[in-house]
């Protein structure tokens, strides 16, 4: 009887053990018993505002679905960011995800290591070469949760998602003497400085100030805003806990040394458009100067610009520094 009750024992601890291991394998894998489709998640970015910065990096570990794990991510995965601008964007995985429609995604950060292990795993690398590492202000949390507008995988079709990780929302930097120091903003900061729109769902804006002269007007940036949302003196006077300047901005681009620019991944609706003049402040952050008075010569609104599904809105500018701050 003993040898009976010890062997039934074993038998219901091995059962418990198989039963957990099952449940968990669950959790993250598609569900056998229900409608599969593919999802595929990628990652791109918008500049960050100091010209010391050579690059911005994230290590990613875990990429979750509605809390589900997604495991089309291989990760540990460390990108640069900066390098993803103007259109470009990186796969950060692909696979079969169960049907149905989400509206959470959730990227888990690693601050201390790197995909190769090395120290920092997520930082600012200045021109110099020297890293700084980023982490959230005032908080250790490294899943961050986004609460997004919904998406649809369904059955036997492939559904592309991209995170635009706006690093001037994201980063913000401190500078006393010539030294400047950098570090991600607020937890609620961090998860409106992040947004996912779908690429087949996605048009741009891309464009040119045909006048465009950086001695006389300093480095500019093009903000992309929905229409009739832009309020000067709010934007241009930063909003929340670290004074976030143009925070409500859809996205933003840099205009290159020959005046274009592209803003891209936008969802389709009406936008309008605001340039503004930076310059290069002793502590290596760029501070504004004033917003520039745009003039389109083709005929398009600037105040009400239509962005299609998959298709690019093509602007050429005139532009002045006339309004001030």
């Amino acid at each position: 009887m003993k040898v009976s009750r010890m062997f039934f024992s074993a038998m219901l601890i091995g059962a418990l053990g198989f039963f957990q291991m099952s449940c968990e394998d669950s959790t993250n894998d598609p569900d056998p018993n229900t409608s599969n489709g593919t999802l595929k998640v990628s990652i791109t970015d918008s500049p960050i505002d100091s010209p010391e910065v050579k690059g911005a990096f994230v290590t990613v570990t875990e990429i979750k679905v509605d809390g589900k794990t997604f495991e089309g991510f291989k990760g540990p995965k460390t990108v640069n960011l900066l390098e993803l601008q103007n259109g470009n964007s990186l796969s950060l995985g692909e696979g079969n995800f169960n049907t149905g429609t989400f509206n959470k995604l959730t990227l888990v950060l690693d601050y201390e290591k790197d995909q190769s292990g090395t120290a920092p795993g997520c930082y600012i690398q200045k021109t110099d070469n020297t890293k700084q590492k980023l982490q959230l202000t005032g908080s250790t949390q490294n899943a961050i949760e986004l609460t997004t507008k919904e998406f649809i995988v369904k059955e036997g079709t492939a559904t592309d998602v991209i995170l635009d990780f706006d690093l001037r929302k994201a980063v913000k930097s401190e500078t006393s003497g010539s030294q400047t120091t950098y570090s991600f903003v607020s937890y609620n900061e961090l998860q409106s400085s992040i947004r996912l729109v779908e690429r087949t769902s996605a048009g741009s804006i891309t464009g040119k100030i045909d006048n465009y002269n950086a001695t006389t007007m300093g480095n500019v940036v093009v903000y992309v805003y929905k229409k009739g949302t832009f309020n000067q003196a709010t934007e241009t006077q930063g909003q929340g806990e670290n004074k976030i300047q143009f925070k409500n901005a859809i996205t933003s681009a840099k205009v290159d040394a020959n005046g274009n620019f592209k803003a891209a991944f936008l969802e389709q609706g009406d936008y309008e458009v605001h340039c503004a003049s930076f310059n290069k402040p002793t502590g290596g952050i760029f501070g504004l100067i004033a917003l520039l008075n745009l003039t389109s010569k083709n005929s398009i609104d600037l105040s009400s610009i239509a962005v299609k599904s998959n298709a690019d809105v093509s602007l050429s500018i005139s532009a002045s520094l006339s309004i001030g701050l």
